[in-house]
């Protein structure tokens, strides 16, 4: 597998000589691939909804898992940013993690974004507020909690839910929280996550400061969990490192999980790998500590 930030120089430079102005993205799918599951028993799905109607993607939307009966439920919330280099992949990726959470008692939005290289790295960045503005405007239709909203994803996705939970989006994004929506959100789990662009020099589309998650730690930064594996080939687990360290100066709450392993996307590569299942209970311990309570 190509180191993450070798691939993205490249995407740059392309970027660099100029923005695609295709409509959709061609490697939507990429190299991943989609697995049917069975859906548990007691969980619904709304398919496909564009939270982003003037998206000029039409490929951006995403999937809500929920439990069937949600009559007065105030369950929590979860959104789920899926990875690929910020440059491949779709909602359906974290479909079985997704109904997992949602069996066991939360609204979950499996989310994807415009990708590069058609698409600026800021693009990316926004279409994830977005969604995130849907889920807490939409949330009571599920049967959720639009006040208890923890935010997930793996890889790109982790670098996209750690930025969601430390900055302020509201602030980089007026246009999408004009209407007095909360941008915060109460507990994230970023699996494997890249929270320093800035190694990646300039990024065309993007300002390298204002979307490091790193840099964007402060007082009011809720609970996070980090997950990597100990000798993860594509995103060096010092990204995790560096962020527990800044968390911990602040003398916020931040727990990290490294698992004696050398994958990546320890969460849904592998159908089994027995570190998929235990990732997800680690998330769903520390969601349910926070968001439970």
């Amino acid at each position: 597998m190509k180191n993450l930030f070798s691939a993205l120089f490249l995407i740059c430079l392309a970027l660099s000589c100029g923005v695609c102005e295709a409509k959709y993205s061609p490697k939507r799918m990429g190299n991943q691939i989609y697995v049917t599951f069975d859906m548990p028993g007691n969980i619904a799905m709304d398919e496909g909804v564009r939270f982003y109607k003037k998206c000029p993607d039409p490929d951006v939307k995403l999937d809500v898992y929920y439990p069937k009966d949600v009559a007065g439920n105030n369950l929590p919330c979860i959104l789920i940013i899926h990875g690929g280099g910020w440059s491949m992949g779709n909602e359906k990726k974290f479909g079985m993690m997704a109904a997992y959470l949602a069996s066991n008692g939360y609204v979950v939005a499996c989310t994807t974004y415009r990708l590069l290289p058609e698409y600026p790295l800021n693009a990316c960045v926004e279409d994830s507020v977005r969604a995130l503005y849907w889920l807490r405007n939409n949330a009571k239709k599920y049967g959720g909690n639009p006040d208890k909203i923890g935010v997930t994803g793996g890889s790109a996705g982790g670098h996209l839910s750690a930025l969601l939970a430390v900055c302020d989006t509201k602030k980089m994004f007026p246009q999408i929280f004009s209407d007095g929506t909360d941008h915060r959100v109460q507990a994230a789990v970023p699996m494997a996550p890249v929270t320093d662009m800035t190694r990646y020099g300039r990024l065309p589309g993007a300002n390298a400061e204002k979307i490091s998650p790193l840099l964007h730690v402060g007082k009011d930064s809720p609970p996070m969990l980090l997950l990597h594996c100990e000798r993860d080939p594509v995103v060096p687990v010092s990204e995790s490192q560096k962020m527990k360290e800044a968390y911990d100066k602040l003398g916020l709450k931040c727990e990290m999980i490294l698992y004696d392993a050398d994958d990546h996307a320890f969460w849904n590569t592998k159908p089994v790998d027995p570190l998929r299942l235990r990732s997800w209970n680690d998330a769903l311990n520390f969601f349910d500590k926070i968001l439970k309570q």
